[in-house]
């Protein structure tokens, strides 16, 4: 199986969770807890996960009663979040509906189907009536619209789909379940009991068939999994990923390596941004030249053609670092607000055919090639000069000149990690005059076959949802 299928979905699996998270809040619950709502999600579908949603609610400032839901220093809700709150609070007084523990899923075919466990389905309809225009009982079940989804209650469930035949679709997944059922995974189910805000299985078979997949339990267990865990921890969402078997066996993506720490001493303790994976000759680039043959055009193509053979030839740590060079880089994009340093580890050979590639292109430019006393060479760009060339073993860019002394404060970020990542911003308000004062920093890591990340607020105590939504709204 192509690996970097596998990372491609596990990285996308993990960056949407975290958007999904600020939105809404999400939460899952334990599979010995939750074996009916599970048994109705067959194996072979594209995603799954698992929603506490009144308790992440509830941290954003939201407190749920027996009048209604009311704000706590959050201003009202509007649109389609209001929608939800309001639909929300509702199946809470219902009295019949446990809205923390809600699950969805994804078919092969895109459909989504999100459901929650009902006790009484006519009270449960009385209670909601006023979110949903129910309509009386027909093939088991009453039908209604809510947010563009259609909904329907029946069988002791709740369901919502995007489905154009709501209930043929719905009797369609259960009969997959019937036959395949989500607990025939067990390593995924374990997966999915961990506490969190968010527990999702992504099927990386059906993401590296661009979500057609197979039918049939054999080809559930078959298939590679990317998980994604959130939480909130010490008031910072925190987040893991790790890509497994169908039985719980972690997968480590091939083509790693520890970051060489050295290379952070050119970093300057300034900058706002650090990134630096450890990479081998086996390292599989071809979701890059495939997104590139996919969505470039000639030009894009022929780059890569080019391009690829350096990108091959990497053994070793790639280095990216940026941070502003004046008070107008948040405000302004422009490259000459921006310092930034980029490093990969490659053959002389191929560094040497690249400055030669340089030289050539500059001379048919009618720009004379100028040299530092490091025999770096100059280039003219942007209003900036760029130094390129071989610094210890790394063919290196920038636009600041290199210095190996620079003190900073990443070493415990990236120690013994195959990859990490630092991103930060003093205050939102640099961006923007009405964005908020306080600011983030986020930082990655990832080694040992699994990903986590942090995301941190600074400058405010106030409990990190509430902040977010309270900027959103």
């Amino acid at each position: 199986m192509n690996m970097k299928f596998f990372r491609a979905a596990a990285v996308r699996s993990f960056l949407m969770p975290l958007v999904a998270v600020v939105i809404l809040g999400i939460a899952v619950t334990s599979c010995s807890k939750d074996q009916a709502l599970f048994d109705a999600i067959p194996a072979e579908v594209d995603n799954v996960g698992f929603v506490r949603l009144k308790s992440v609610l509830s941290q954003s400032g939201f407190k749920f009663g027996p009048n209604g839901v009311t704000t706590d220093g959050l201003a009202a809700p509007e649109g389609r979040f209001r929608d939800l709150v309001d639909l929300a609070d509702v199946m809470d007084r219902s009295g019949v509906c446990d809205i923390d523990r809600m699950a969805w899923a994804r078919d092969r075919d895109g459909v989504i189907y999100v459901t929650a466990l009902v006790s009484d389905c006519d009270k449960f309809a009385e209670a909601t009536s006023g979110e949903i225009g129910w309509a009386e009982a027909k093939d088991g079940f009453r039908q209604g619209q809510w947010g563009g989804f259609t909904a329907l209650t029946g069988d002791g469930r709740f369901w919502l789909t995007d489905a154009k035949d709501a209930v043929k679709a719905v009797r369609e997944l259960q009969k997959k379940a019937g036959k395949s059922p989500l607990t025939a995974l067990s390593g995924i189910c374990g997966m999915l009991e961990g506490q969190g805000l968010l527990n999702i299985a992504l099927s990386c078979d059906a993401a590296a068939k661009g979500g057609k997949k197979d039918d049939g339990a054999q080809a559930a267990q078959e298939s590679l999994w990317a998980t994604i865990s959130c939480d909130i921890k010490d008031n910072k969402l925190v987040a893991g990923s790790v890509v497994m078997q169908a039985d719980g066996t972690t997968v480590a993506a091939d083509g790693l390596q520890p970051v060489n720490q050295a290379v952070l001493s050119y970093i300057p303790d300034s900058f706002s941004f650090a990134f630096a994976v450890g990479l081998t000759p086996d390292f599989d680039w071809s979701v890059l030249t495939q997104a590139v043959s996919a969505f470039g055009g000639f030009q894009a193509r022929g780059m890569m053609a080019v391009v690829t053979p350096y990108l091959q030839s990497i053994n070793g740590t790639v280095m990216l670092a940026a941070g502003p060079a004046n008070d107008q880089a948040y405000s302004e994009i422009d490259p000459g607000n921006w310092h930034f340093i980029l490093m990969a580890h490659m053959p002389q050979q191929k560094i040497t055919e690249i400055m030669n590639m340089v030289r050539n292109s500059m001379f048919v430019a009618g720009m004379s090639p100028c040299m530092t006393d490091q025999g770096l060479l100059i280039v003219p760009q942007y209003g900036m000069n760029l130094y390129l060339g071989n610094v210890d073993g790394y063919f290196a860019v920038s636009n600041m000149p290199f210095d190996n002394t620079r003190q900073n404060s990443l070493a415990p970020l990236f120690s013994g990690k195959d990859g990490a990542v630092m991103l930060e911003l003093p205050s939102l308000r640099s961006l923007s005059p009405a964005a908020p004062a306080f600011g983030f920093r986020l930082t990655g890591q990832t080694g040992q076959g699994s990903t986590t990340a942090e995301l941190a607020l600074t400058g405010t105590t106030q409990p990190i949802l509430q902040a977010i939504l309270s900027a959103l709204l």
